[in-house]
């Protein structure tokens, strides 16, 4: 791939999607599926102006664009969350994380495997893996911006950042136990699984992790204090701190994903609310920046003649997984998050909007490499373009239909009313 002619692309895109934003807004399409609608467009499969490479190079180049993509979304989303907003709502998040994950991951593998007979039943633990995480980086264009602030509740808009942004770095543990399942990582020994994957590289770096945010947070606010800061410093300091969390922890062989996250998180709770509300829209631009470019890629990649040859099956797994991988599962667990027993709607919507994007195709692309099980990569893009395409349609008239279907009504007040 001619990387000066992908940031030509890129840019121009940019450029227009600026210029047009909140007209593009108001036809209910998100600047991801502009870009991976581009990307389609410029690639190989059509016009051919952009032409591929080698595909080993192809998947390095993506690899770092979903690292790098992550890591800006999980920093601004930790600084757009309240903070103790997880000890406020600490029953609700942590059964949403760990056992939406848990319930997402069995019944998307569920699916595949149904679909999918051929494959072993570890092959589709794997990609099932691969697609839990809902996306932080389709999720921030779905939850911020004037429509999702006037249509959808400060706790519904919270609570799907927080699960994004979370369940980021711990579906890496799931995926790394399907690999060792598969055999791909430790010949299967689960005990490595438990003491590498999970202690040192998970739990360990978590830790480890929010004490280097909580140290960067603290230092930020006394250099503020003193008068070393200019007003302007929040994005520079978040990108910064950003990049050392994901160049760091990637260094010392640890989760680099839930280190941005933690750490970020840690960060941004030590960051007074005037230095956060006055660079708030400043981080949703740095957010849009890092977000065109990686779906622009993917279009430039996908394996069209794959999809194909799978023939209805592909359409079918579409459908089951975007239907059934999510909203099962939060309506199973309405009843142990208190924030949300009983409220139907609010519960059928971040049912609906669970999309699966950037970790997803990070984790395919990670996957693919260390199994050499091509089906890791042809299966999750696919999910993944589908699911670029239908939530970004989606997202703006499913808002407005929650808001008039709970305008007025005691689930809605009941949410407005906390934070």
């Amino acid at each position: 791939m001619d990387l000066m002619l992908i940031l030509f692309f890129i840019s121009f895109l940019i450029i227009l999607s600026g210029a047009f934003f909140k007209k593009i807004q108001n036809i209910s399409v998100t600047e991801p599926l502009l870009a991976l609608l581009l990307g389609v467009l410029l690639g190989p499969d059509v016009l051919n102006i952009i032409k591929t490479s080698d595909s080993i190079s192809e998947f390095k180049v993506l690899e770092y664009a979903c690292q790098f993509t992550i890591a800006m979304a999980l920093m601004a989303t930790a600084l757009r969350l309240p903070t103790h907003i997880f000890r406020k709502n600490a029953v609700s998040y942590s059964n949403l994380v760990i056992f939406g994950m848990i319930f997402m991951w069995g019944l998307s593998s569920g699916i595949i495997y149904l679909l999918l007979p051929k494959l072993s039943v570890f092959e589709c633990l794997l990609i099932g893996a691969i697609v839990t995480p809902t996306d932080p980086v389709v999720a921030s264009t779905l939850v911020t911006g004037e429509k999702a602030e006037k249509y959808l509740p400060e706790k519904i808009r919270n609570t799907l950042s927080f699960e994004a942004g979370a369940n980021d770095g711990f579906a890496y543990p799931i995926v790394f136990l399907a690999l060792y399942l598969l055999g791909a990582e430790g010949g299967g020994d689960l005990s490595e699984w438990f003491i590498k994957v999970l202690l040192y590289e998970s739990i360990l770096c978590a830790i480890l992790a929010y004490g280097v945010g909580y140290g960067c947070g603290f230092l930020m606010k006394k250099t503020h204090k003193a008068g070393y800061l200019n007003e302007k410093t929040l994005l520079s300091f978040s990108i910064g701190v950003a990049l050392l969390l994901l160049g760091g922890f990637h260094l010392l062989k640890m989760n680099p994903i839930i280190a941005v996250f933690v750490g970020g998180f840690a960060f941004a709770k030590d960051i007074t609310a005037n230095e956060d509300l006055k660079e708030q829209r400043v981080q949703e631009t740095k957010e849009r920046l890092t977000t065109i470019p990686v779906f622009f890629i993917l279009g430039l990649m996908l394996p069209w003649q794959e999809w194909y040859s799978m023939g209805w099956t592909s359409v079918w797994i579409v459908i089951l997984i975007l239907f059934l991988r999510r909203l099962p599962a939060l309506l199973l667990l309405m009843p142990i998050m208190p924030q949300f027993r009983k409220k139907i709607y609010s519960v059928l919507l971040m049912g609906w909007f669970g999309p699966i994007g950037v970790a997803a195709l990070y984790y395919a692309v990670l996957s693919k490499d260390k199994a050499h099980f091509e089906n890791a990569w042809i299966i999750p893009s696919l999910i993944v373009a589908a699911s670029t395409v239908v939530h970004g349609l989606t997202s703006v008239p499913f808002e407005k239909l929650y808001h008039n279907s709970t305008e007025g009504t005691n689930e809605r007040e009941n949410l407005e009313s906390r934070t």
